[in-house]
């Protein structure tokens, strides 16, 4: 896209970038948006390591444009003119079930589920809260169209991708693997009504998650066989230590996550 977009329909929200206060606005991005869509997912893939290539999927052309044409979401974030933040959202139907989930267990209502996918911010642009950004709109949208259940999956040694999640509400509730790709899979969710709630709660906004309860548990990033075990035990994974890097785990008092289908 690279300009603003003329079409007012498609302004979401705007703001300004917290570490340089220059002026953001935030877009549902179109088909007539590939070009810069994907000129900002090669500038991302380009800036990944060799082993950090795996947090990110990339998608070709074709399935933006068959996005599009099914009529699912994509928000783009523009600072003067460049599209500098995106995000892919899935809303499945009953007529198209797929959500793009590798490896998401259970059954859930195709109409009642969103998923966001593909998050990317521009290198230079990180550290702006711009991830958070999307994720609160998601998350609005979703709501004023009924969707129940705000779901998602990161590799797990993305870890700045699934604790940017946890911080906003969202809880690893099981674990994947990707065969494609060799690597495993934190899906993540969270009761769209719930997350709506938390952000009315201005102890939610002042503390980016809530203090762990005296059974949590740290574990290890690494440790998948223990984590499995603490998700049978109806534990969930809700925070990240920053100093450790341990996941920390602890058991929600209500289990709002079923996987049953609704």
């Amino acid at each position: 896209m690279g300009q603003k977009n003329k079409n007012p329909a498609q302004f979401l929200t705007k703001g300004t970038l917290a570490k340089t206060g220059q002026p953001y606005e935030m877009v549902l991005q179109g088909a007539g948006d590939i070009d810069a869509i994907l000129d900002l997912q090669k500038i991302a893939m380009d800036d990944l390591s060799d082993e950090e290539k795996s947090y990110l999927v990339p998608k070709d052309r074709a399935f933006f444009e068959k996005h599009f044409a099914s009529g699912n979401l994509m928000l783009g974030i523009i600072s003067e003119g460049k599209l500098v933040a995106q995000c892919v959202i899935v809303n499945p139907t009953k007529q198209s079930p797929k959500t793009g989930m590798t490896d998401m267990p259970g059954r859930l209502a195709p109409h009642r589920v969103t998923v966001i996918q593909g998050v990317i911010v521009h290198p230079d642009y990180r550290g702006n809260r711009l991830m958070s950004e999307m994720v609160d709109v998601w998350l609005e949208i979703a709501r004023m169209q009924g969707r129940r259940h705000a779901i998602s999956e990161v590799t797990v040694d993305n870890h700045f991708s699934w604790a940017v999640f946890m911080k906003e509400g969202l809880q690893l509730h099981s674990i994947g693997y990707d065969p494609d790709d060799a690597v495993h899979l934190y899906n993540m969710h969270a009761e769209v009504s719930q997350l709506i709630e938390q952000r009315l709660n201005i102890a939610f906004n002042q503390v980016a998650a809530p203090p762990p309860s005296q059974k949590a548990v740290p574990v290890s990033l690494h440790e998948l066989d223990k984590q499995r075990a603490l998700i049978k035990k109806g534990f969930k994974g809700v925070a990240r230590n920053p100093k450790t890097g341990e996941v920390i785990f602890d058991k929600p008092k209500k289990q709002i996550f079923p996987w049953k289908k609704k």
